[in-house]
């Protein structure tokens, strides 16, 4: 362990992680104090509320049960990692007061911020300061670290996952990271289920990582690369057991059918005019059919009842155009990489700002207009609107960051790493996209735009210095 430190301390001196650390923290406990201040709320509407209840069921029944038909049965829908960390929580605490929740997740988030740092300094050490420094300030995670949500916990576990996979290319001390990583990763699995299918890449990513940056054979690499795969795919089995103890079925959750409808109705309200008109209220009436057919100890049946929505869906999701599901696929992931999370704090301070989607005109200069007019009178939306243009801006970074270090071949292995674990949760989220579904994009955005800026400020500097050069050699008179 000491000499993993040595390796890493070249990167952030001790110093640098507690100033970093204590900027992060006082930033999000100043937001939380603002937003307290102000009477906000610090739950975001319904899945706040499902993450509370299972808490509670925990403190009072000691595992997660729900009532049906009169009878406690064991909850599948979700993980139970963020519930256990609430009733932590709740049971020192109480769960009257929510702030204190927010207050804690402040200083997990600070963790995030110091992994972050880690992680782009595996890449390349100059990154490790800037973007760890981005990070303290980055909005997106100032403002969800506020909200009693899983994402603020399993960012913290996943980043620091990344961080362990970035570290064991070039460290000597491979295995041990992988285990790390492996551990950070079953963690953040624990909290929220978009790491479901993350072994069948994170596998390959780290082999690849393994043999192009340490120098491995490919056996050896995808020997050692299978430790972190393995070590999240048995951290389900206790699920799997008690799942098919319980309800026959070895499944981890049973989110799929209600996700995979939700994503049916989402490809509808992007294309409407590609589909048959209807075909949204159909579907859940030939639900409602099927969930009637089935007899009493099956409509008690979670597993079952998951899998009869997952059919439904994908009977319509069939019918659905190709082209619609391109349209709603890119305009999900436009969302999830353009959107500023400084919207959420409007809705979390009961406002109702009119955003340019609200705004009513004969087309798209008078939106526009009306739409200026309603930002210069509006102190929040003025914030929103400077935050979506630095969101913007970064985005710009974030390119030249990306094309920058592929021309890099010691940094191309890592930002192909990057790309393809943004790939992956683009391409799992659909049609759906907000800042919020971008959350586990932060780490890698905030390393491509800390490496966009300092190619840029080192362009101008070289710009500055041959421009001085010239000046110095041109004769004068």
């Amino acid at each position: 362990m000491n000499s993993i430190s040595r390796e890493t301390g070249s990167v952030l001196s001790r110093k640098q992680i507690l100033v970093l650390l204590l900027l992060a923290v006082a930033l999000r406990l100043a937001y939380v104090g603002i937003v307290g201040w102000l009477g906000g709320d610090f739950n975001n509407g319904s899945d706040s509320g499902k993450f509370i209840k299972r808490a509670l069921s925990l403190l009072e029944h000691g595992e997660i049960v729900y009532l049906d038909f009169g009878v406690l049965i064991p909850d599948t829908a979700r993980m139970p990692g963020y519930p256990y960390f609430l009733a932590g929580i709740f049971s020192l605490f109480g769960y009257e007061h929510l702030w204190v929740v927010s207050i804690i997740q402040a200083f997990v988030d600070g963790s995030t911020v110091i992994a972050i740092g880690f992680l782009a300094g595996a890449i390349n050490s100059r990154w490790a300061l800037p973007a760890a420094g981005l990070a303290c300030v980055w909005a997106t995670l100032i403002i969800y670290a506020s909200f009693v949500l899983s994402d603020t916990l399993f960012l913290a576990f996943f980043t620091w996952g990344l961080c362990a996979c970035a570290w064991a290319g070039r460290s000597r001390h491979r295995a041990l990271l992988l285990i790390a990583a492996g551990i950070a990763f079953s963690l953040a699995l624990q909290t929220r289920t978009t790491l479901m299918f993350f072994p069948y890449l994170i596998l390959p990513l780290t082999a690849y990582l393994l043999s192009s940056v340490g120098g491995m054979r490919w056996n050896r690499s995808i020997a050692l690369a299978a430790i972190p795969a393995i070590l999240i795919i048995l951290s389900v089995v206790p699920q799997i057991v008690r799942n098919n103890a319980n309800y026959g079925h070895p499944v981890v959750t049973t989110q799929s059918g209600n996700h995979a409808m939700d994503v049916v109705d989402q490809f509808l309200r992007v294309c409407p005019q590609c589909i048959v008109e209807g075909m949204e209220d159909q579907m859940y009436t030939d639900l409602q059919i099927r969930l009637a057919a089935l007899s009493i100890p099956e409509q008690r049946n979670p597993v079952i009842l998951n899998s009869v929505r997952r059919d439904v869906a994908l009977n319509y999701l069939k019918q659905i155009p190709i082209s619609a599901m391109l349209h709603g696929t890119i305009a999900g992931v436009l969302r999830s990489t353009s959107q500023t999370a400084v919207y959420e704090t409007g809705h979390q301070m009961r406002w109702n700002p009119q955003f340019f989607s609200a705004i009513n005109g004969s087309g798209i200069a008078e939106r526009m207009f009306k739409f200026a007019r309603t930002v210069a009178t509006d102190p929040f939306l003025l914030i929103w609107a400077l935050a979506q243009a630095a969101t913007l801006s970064a985005l710009l970074f974030q390119i030249v960051g990306t094309l920058n270090g592929i021309r890099c071949h010691t940094v191309r292995p890592y930002i192909i790493f990057l790309l393809a674990v943004a790939a992956y949760f683009l391409m799992l989220n659909g049609p759906f996209g907000n800042a919020r579904y971008g959350m586990p994009l932060t780490p890698i955005v905030v390393i491509l735009t800390a490496a966009g800026l300092l190619a840029v400020i080192d362009r101008l500097r070289q710009q500055n210095e041959a421009d001085g050069t010239t000046a110095t050699e041109r004769p004068e008179g």
